[in-house]
């Protein structure tokens, strides 16, 4: 197996990283951040239909005798959606033809220069190293996934994750769970896999990648809390975009976040529309007077010194409030409706 690092996408930029290969890019510096998924070598000018995607292609140049031909080979490559090209020095050239490096920085092809000593058959068996190595890493993943599902669900302690938790040299006394949709690098912790969602246990509060929801951190047996936490917060991330910390989730705004459509539109129609519509017909200020009043925590005396109201006058503004409503801004209950309806319309 290699040591070379594995990451879950490769791009053409990290394959230039490769110790193994030594390249060195020559031109198409543009492209460097595509996804490369495998390498084919050839020595045909138009290789195009043989290539599936997503490869780097291999040539020593045999085929690239003048400038057309460097154009057609390029411009083949990349109709065939490949990556990039390596071309390798020493066989047939003594360095990468200029006229191949023109083209490929014309149509933002990336073009790596390949050692005469790193055989084309190197690249094929590293890319075959690496997708079995990757199947495996997957495998692993959904397992560890599929374990902090029965741990979230109820079937299975913590403890079925601590061989995997010393594994990976994390402090059993302090863990959290982060839930993402997605992960594209590497983070610290163990990771598992629930289809699209990724959770990972981890110390680091902060390895993460957005959408994401982060819960509390404790020992072991915490764990099941910080699972539920990072689920919720990363179904308000969803909502609202970003982190949604733990302590992010025990707020009135936090709570709301997490209401759909659906469970608004009752507040929206029966409290904010009635509000609005009566604003409108009379050129009263009523809304604006009960986001002030629910500001101000619902005192009358506040309230009327914000708004520069008698307290006489603001009563009355929160009766026509009462009667159009059916809530009473006075009464706690009532008065959490209507601020569920402003925080709606908001």
């Amino acid at each position: 197996m290699t040591s070379d690092p594995v990451v879950p996408h490769l791009t053409v930029r990290q394959l230039l990283e490769v110790p193994r290969f030594h390249l060195r890019l020559v031109a198409g510096e543009g492209g460097l951040d595509r996804t490369i998924r495998w390498a084919h070598s050839t020595e045909l000018l138009d290789p195009g239909p043989y290539l599936r995607g997503g490869e780097i292609v291999l040539t020593v140049g045999a085929s690239l005798r003048d400038p057309g031909a460097c154009a057609a080979f390029a411009e083949s490559v990349k109709a065939g959606r490949a990556c990039a090209i390596g071309y390798g020095v020493g066989d047939v050239t003594a360095e990468v033809p200029e006229a191949l490096r023109e083209v490929c920085d014309r149509i933002g092809l990336p073009l790596a220069e390949v050692p005469a000593e790193v055989p084309f058959l190197s690249f094929t068996e590293w890319f075959a190293e690496r997708l079995a190595f990757t199947r495996d890493e997957r495998h692993e993943r959904e397992e560890t996934g599929r374990l902090l599902r029965m741990i979230q669900q109820g079937h299975a302690s913590a403890e079925v994750l601590r061989e995997r938790i010393d594994d990976a040299g994390l402090d059993p006394a302090a863990l959290l769970v982060i839930a993402m949709d997605g992960v594209e690098e590497a983070l610290p912790g163990v990771l598992g896999l629930d289809g699209d969602m990724a959770l990972l246990v981890t110390n680091d509060a902060h390895a993460w990648s957005e959408p994401a929801g982060v819960g509390s951190a404790g020992s072991l047996d915490h764990l099941p809390v910080s699972l539920a936490e990072s689920l919720t917060a990363l179904d308000a991330a969803r909502h609202a975009g970003g982190v949604v910390h733990a302590s992010d989730l025990a707020t009135f705004q936090a709570l709301l976040g997490r209401l759909d459509h659906d469970q608004l539109a009752p507040f929206l129609e029966q409290i904010a529309r009635p509000l609005n519509e009566y604003d409108s017909a009379h050129g009263t200020r009523l809304t604006e007077t009960l986001r002030t009043f629910l500001d101000m925590g619902g005192a009358v005396g506040a309230t009327s010194r914000a708004l520069f109201l008698h307290p006489n006058t603001l009563r009355h503004r929160l009766a026509r409030i009462e009667s159009l409503t059916g809530r009473d801004p006075l009464r706690f209950e009532d008065r959490v409706a209507l601020a569920i309806a402003v925080w709606a319309t908001r």
